[in-house]
């Protein structure tokens, strides 16, 4: 496994262009740097993840540390596909912000069963600099209770997101925009919702 995960890198051109190319390696185990992401591989199993306390990676990214990103994978194409995703997630605020979304509110018990994303913004622009993160999340359960609302999230470039709730099958133009822009803060309020329907939410309709 070790051997073949080294070639598996060399095969990628972007890290052959790196100016740093950094492994360290002993009979049974290695340890791989690339961009923020660190991948530790024995013959058994590979672990991808980013953690501010290694060597040779950003500091302190907000959202990110071991526990949010760490994934354990037995094949090696898998985990290269999650290196290269997590190198994103670490480089980018708004893929950071849908990462740590996504993982946070599964652990808390928000969970759907769609989910749509699209970049959204301006594409007169090549640079993704100028769009966003736009994802649709419906068939909504909240702490185990099927909720009878749809949500949208915009993950914005500037680290702060826009939230709202549409009705299951709206009609035009149907939204409750959610007051918080911080992503902790938008987990909490729907957490905290007492209600099921999108009738009852306590937001005033747009």
């Amino acid at each position: 496994m070790i051997e073949n995960l080294k070639y598996a890198l060399f095969s990628i051109p972007e890290y052959l262009n790196l100016k740093s190319l950094k492994y360290f390696q002993t009979d049974d185990n290695i340890t791989i740097y690339y961009k923020n992401v660190i991948v530790k591989a024995t013959n058994d199993e590979i672990s991808v993840f980013y953690d501010s306390e290694e060597h040779f990676v950003t500091k302190g990214l907000k959202y990110l540390d071991k526990n949010t990103t760490l994934k354990i994978f037995t094949d090696i194409p898998s985990a290269i596909n999650y290196m290269n995703y997590l190198s994103l997630v670490t480089s980018d605020i708004k893929y950071t912000l849908y990462h740590y979304f996504l993982f946070k509110s599964n652990k808390l018990g928000i969970n759907y069963k769609s989910l749509s994303f699209v970049l959204v913004g301006n594409y007169s622009n090549d640079s993704e600099d100028n769009l966003s993160i736009r994802c649709e999340i419906g068939n909504l359960t909240v702490k185990n209770r099927k909720v009878k609302y749809n949500c949208l999230i915009i993950f914005n470039n500037d680290g702060s997101c826009r939230f709202s709730f549409y009705p299951e099958k709206p009609l035009w133009n149907e939204e409750k925009i959610c007051p918080k822009r911080d992503v902790d803060k938008i987990i909490d309020y729907t957490l905290n919702l007492k209600v099921d329907n999108y009738e009852d939410i306590p937001l005033i309709e747009s």
